[in-house]
């Protein structure tokens, strides 16, 4: 007999309204493939309203009588995720909560037993959620469907079969982009200083799409929830998806996060070719070695604006160690190669593997404090589950309870070869770097001009800034001071570098030692010295997580 059921999918609340987040992609993708079969789905983004998560939640369940509450998370997100599970069984018990994303396919049991959850969804959930919506609909057992876990009528765990990835995407829905409000989200976007390229230029409107699926490549740091079977769309097809966003919400910005776009040369240069039409601004993420004068050439000519690449190291052990199958020598030319064509690189340093030594760090530290035009982040591994580093750091106790380990939001922890003091000390100097922005280019301020706004007497400012690179002169409008910070941070409208000016010139009617540097020498302490006694690293901890509660609430 079948039955039919009202499903809620809900996007927890990992940002307040008004505040730069990730739109829920993967969430979007099930979403439209279970409305796509006919399914009575409704989307709630927790994001975009401010009232307390158990009041909405219930109010939702209540006025559209839900039986099926979908959701799911990265494992980081794990608090997050739990209050919604939470809320939704105290509004209604008999409620059914399905959970998928990272947070289950990486560990179902951990979440399965710590989680209030009734099926858990491993893997790409499009099809597996649709069949399991049709087995709870029509009262079938849901131990047929693949790609499923949950605990049966004597409490034990059960598995279903390994589902296979989806090998045609074309297949798929585009996202439900209007189930989760993306037309709110890109409206936060010309207002926030939390991502860089919001200061690029005019309005900006960015969209993230996923052009494939998996990484045939085992970085250990790197977990791949959707498989290592690599898998892609048609051109066709993603650009059914660049029209609709750019017709439908007028993006301008495009960020492709395949884990591995730059795997087939011809489909990269088709792809440049055939986005040259939308003048979209658009950046990818690349792998080291998978680029050429040809595709450079391209990539200029289409109006690209970053090309990302997977540094981590800039030591040819820890590249080894990492399973990068790169050398520090490929990665500096591929720099090279782009900074030659006027294309702007960008790229990400990852300090802690389990060989890294004092010797190895400071030959990634040094190449990135000698190379403030290569725009590189400077951070540490963080142990994912289910990740090589993770897998590592359990079997050698490094973390010794992996529930807390997730709850606390991967704390950082020492794998490497150096000793604890040792690895203290290497955490104060890479905060202090990307803190003070070392690495970013000093620019030339010409000229600044205060603006106060009528309707909420808030200024705003319109700068002129020379970039020292490559000498263009660009201008900002209504550029807001947000943070407390002695440097303001830009991008250079015509090379994309990351710039910064000095927030006493750029801001005079707001600078004050108190308010700018006081701040900064006060975290310079905090970290640099009280986070060395546990008693204080602890205290600290708990404070911001009570400080995290408080702004959910």
């Amino acid at each position: 007999m079948t039955k039919k059921m009202n499903f809620l999918f809900v996007n927890p609340r990992y940002a307040n309204p008004g505040q730069l987040y990730n739109f829920p992609l993967g969430m979007a993708y099930v979403s439209a493939s279970m409305k796509a079969k006919g399914f009575n789905v409704c989307c709630l983004n927790l994001c975009h309203y401010s009232e307390p998560v158990d009041n909405i939640i219930a109010e939702w369940i209540k006025n559209n009588s839900i039986d099926v509450l979908c959701t799911g998370a990265m494992s980081i997100y794990w608090a997050e995720l739990s209050h919604v599970l939470e809320a939704a069984k105290k509004a209604k018990p008999d409620i059914i909560n399905v959970v998928g994303g990272a947070i289950i396919t990486s560990d179902p049991e951990m979440a399965m037993q710590n989680l209030k959850i009734d099926y858990g969804v491993i893997g790409e959930g499009e099809i597996t959620m649709v069949e399991a919506a049709e087995a709870l609909s029509c009262g079938k057992e849901i131990g047929s469907v693949k790609g499923v876990v949950y605990f049966d009528k004597s409490h034990n765990l059960v598995k279903t079969g390994s589902r296979e990835a989806i090998s045609e995407l074309d297949i798929l829905p585009l996202p439900d982009y209007e189930g989760f409000e993306f037309g709110k989200f890109l409206s936060w976007m010309k207002d926030s200083d939390d991502l860089l390229f919001t200061r690029l230029d005019g309005e900006p409107r960015l969209v993230e799409i996923i052009a494939s699926r998996g990484c045939p490549f085992s970085c250990t740091f790197c977990y791949h929830p959707l498989g290592k079977k690599y898998r892609k769309r048609s051109l066709d097809n993603v650009f059914k998806e660049i029209e609709y966003l750019v017709k439908t919400y007028k993006v301008n910005l495009l960020s492709l996060l395949d884990e591995l776009f730059s795997e087939n040369k011809e489909r990269i240069i088709e792809f440049a070719r055939r986005i040259e039409k939308y003048h979209l601004r658009w950046f990818a993420q690349w792998r080291v070695g998978n680029i050429d004068e040809e595709t450079v050439k391209s990539l200029k000519k289409s109006g690209i604006l970053l090309v990302g690449f997977g540094v981590e190291a800039m030591s040819n052990t820890i590249l080894k160690s990492m399973k990068k199958h790169t050398t520090t020598s490929e990665i500096e030319n591929d720099f090279k190669l782009l900074l030659e064509n006027n294309i702007c690189p960008c790229g990400n340093i990852i300090l802690g593997d389990p060989q890294e030594t004092e010797e190895t760090a400071n030959e990634s530290i040094g190449w990135y404090i000698k190379h403030p035009e290569y725009n590189i982040n400077l951070g540490f591994i963080q142990a994912v589950p289910d990740s090589q580093d993770y897998r590592y750091a359990l079997a050698n106790s490094i973390i010794k309870d992996k529930l807390c380990h997730v709850k606390e939001k991967f704390p950082l922890i020492n794998m490497s070869r150096l000793s604890d003091g040792e690895f203290k000390k290497l955490k104060t100097k890479v905060y202090r770097y990307e803190y003070g922005r070392k690495n970013y280019l000093p620019a030339r301020l010409l000229s600044s001009k205060c603006n106060i706004s009528n309707e909420n007497g808030k200024r705003s400012y319109n700068l002129e800034v020379a970039c020292p690179l490559c000498g263009c002169v660009s201008v900002y409008k209504n550029f807001k001071k947000s943070t407390k910070h002695p440097f303001a941070s830009i991008l250079c409208k015509n090379c994309g570098k990351r710039l910064k000016i000095k927030t006493r010139q750029a801001f005079p009617e707001e600078y004050s030692f108190f308010s700018d540097y006081l701040p900064y020498l006060k975290r310079m302490l905090v970290y640099g010295y009280l986070l060395e006694f546990d008693i204080f690293h602890k205290a600290f901890k708990q404070f911001f997580q009570y400080r995290e509660r408080l702004l959910k609430k």
